[in-house]
């Protein structure tokens, strides 16, 4: 696989590439140079008795004090997560993250610190870090810190499929702890990157599912005999980018049987437009965040400028927007499988119930809105939640992370919603008048579905086409 290279431009492609693919990571020489004429100019500041935040002064609202800090006391102070370990593409996302936001030669670092972040990469050295703890401003400050642990040989990473103490993987690989100063310390902590990688990771699995879904729609659309003149590109007239991709690609040309579809049909490229939209302007706002500087302060020709990069408002508002419209398109989902029940709009038995006594497929609808309340609930907005921390110093809070992780557990709840939609649609499908390319998708749900007779086995079984 080819190296993504460090301190020039990365894509979302190229952080789901290492932190999913193991794509290694390499650091060019003009990246190389660029890190050292910072930390030339960090160290020249310093000699100069220049006043730098988290060197010369405490942290936070103890930037009053004066004092000389320590690079491995501010780690470990700092190493406060709680929770279940984070998944490990995550902190592999956050990993090449931080090192490529350190490598763009603004942050003042040795070069030792971003080839230890390659290092830990390349060797598959996986630190962890507890999933909860940060606020999203004055960086990620409690992740970051475990896995700037690692680097110090504290903590504990996974290593060839086992936990095992940082320590001892660092010394099976050759590897030497590192001393951090406190700007090399606080530069690794004081960051968006771990918001910004689970944010990224979440991006690239909404990405992924929606264009499965597309694919999979001209079976839904055939079993409710949809009017596919309202679904047309060429229909779409409204001027929304979005809007005309999603119809471009639903592919549906069969005739249907009313002149007026209920919404959830036909309204389709209306509802999931400002989806695909949102996705874009949040795949945009991560691929910035990933390839601009995110530390406090920063080092220029001026020597070091005091900053607020550090903080996530971008990626906790792109988060939300982007629960929004999920719990949009899980509201759609929910209506689709409702409308499968109709006998007026599938030609079909009510609730799709073959003999008297049976319910039919009514009961799935009732498990899909379970999932759709919980979707709603997750929505609500993270970014508003500000609580100030620090005294007074630190008080506009973005909770940036929990706005992305957030994303994930609606990920999961998307499939399971998407699983059952397959098996009503299914259930719902007379596929004896079918076109090739819509038989072909009623056969590959069908030889999952028709596995058991249980709703749930055959939920779990056709969730294999989402995850």
């Amino acid at each position: 696989m080819e190296p993504v290279e460090l301190g020039e431009k990365l894509t979302l492609i190229d952080v789901v590439k290492v932190a999913t693919f193991g794509a290694p990571v390499v650091i060019p020489g003009d990246t190389r140079r660029k890190i050292e004429q910072a930390h030339s100019a960090y160290l020249e500041a310093l000699q100069k008795g220049v006043e730098i935040y988290g060197v010369t002064t405490g942290l936070g609202e103890l930037v009053k004090v004066k004092t000389v800090a320590q690079g491995s006391r501010i780690i470990v102070e700092h190493a406060v997560g709680v929770g279940d370990r984070s998944p490990r593409e995550w902190v592999r996302a956050a990993l090449l993250i931080r090192a490529h936001q350190l490598a763009l030669g603004y942050s003042g670092v040795k070069p030792a610190v971003v080839e230890m972040l390659a290092e830990l990469l390349n060797r598959d050295i996986t630190p962890v870090v507890p999933i909860y703890g940060s606020v999203g401003a004055s960086g990620d400050l409690a992740p970051l810190s475990h896995i700037a642990l690692a680097l110090l040989g504290e903590g504990h990473v996974e290593y060839k499929g086992e936990i095992v103490p940082a320590e001892e993987a660092l010394r099976k690989e050759g590897l030497e702890p590192l001393v951090l100063d406190p700007r090399d310390a606080l530069a690794l902590i004081n960051g968006t990157s771990f918001s910004t990688a689970v944010l990224a990771m979440a991006i690239a699995k909404v990405e992924n599912l929606l264009d499965k879904y597309l694919a999979y729609l001209p079976l839904y659309l055939h079993a409710v005999r949809a009017n596919y003149k309202a679904l047309l590109p060429e229909t779409q007239v409204k001027r929304h980018y979005g809007m005309k991709k999603i119809a471009e690609a639903i592919q549906y040309a069969t005739p249907g049987k009313r002149l007026h579809d209920p919404y959830s049909v036909r309204c389709i490229p209306q509802v999931l437009g400002p989806l695909y939209d949102v996705l874009k302007w949040a795949r945009e706002v991560v691929e910035n965040e990933i390839n601009s500087p995110s530390d406090n302060p920063i080092f220029t020709d001026r020597g070091p400028v005091p900053t607020c990069h550090f903080h996530g408002q971008y990626v906790a508002m792109a988060a939300d927007s982007l629960a929004t419209a999920l719990a949009i398109w899980a509201n759609l989902l929910e209506r689709q499988i409702a409308q499968l029940l109709r006998s007026e709009i599938t030609g079909k038995p009510e609730f799709l119930a073959k003999e008297p006594g049976s319910v039919g497929d009514m009961i799935y609808h009732y498990t899909a809105a379970s999932l759709v309340a919980k979707i709603r609930t997750l929505a609500t907005p993270y970014s508003v939640q500000n609580i100030p921390t620090s005294g007074f110093q630190e008080d506009v809070n973005s909770m940036s992370l929990g706005a992305a992780i957030r994303i994930h557990e609606i990920i999961k709840l998307l499939i399971d919603i998407l699983s059952i939609h397959s098996v009503v649609t299914h259930d719902a499908t007379d596929c004896t008048d079918c076109q090739l390319y819509i038989e072909k998708i009623y056969s590959t749900i069908s030889d999952l579905v028709n596995k058991s007779t249980i709703p749930s086995d055959r939920i779990k079984a056709v969730s294999a086409i989402w995850s």
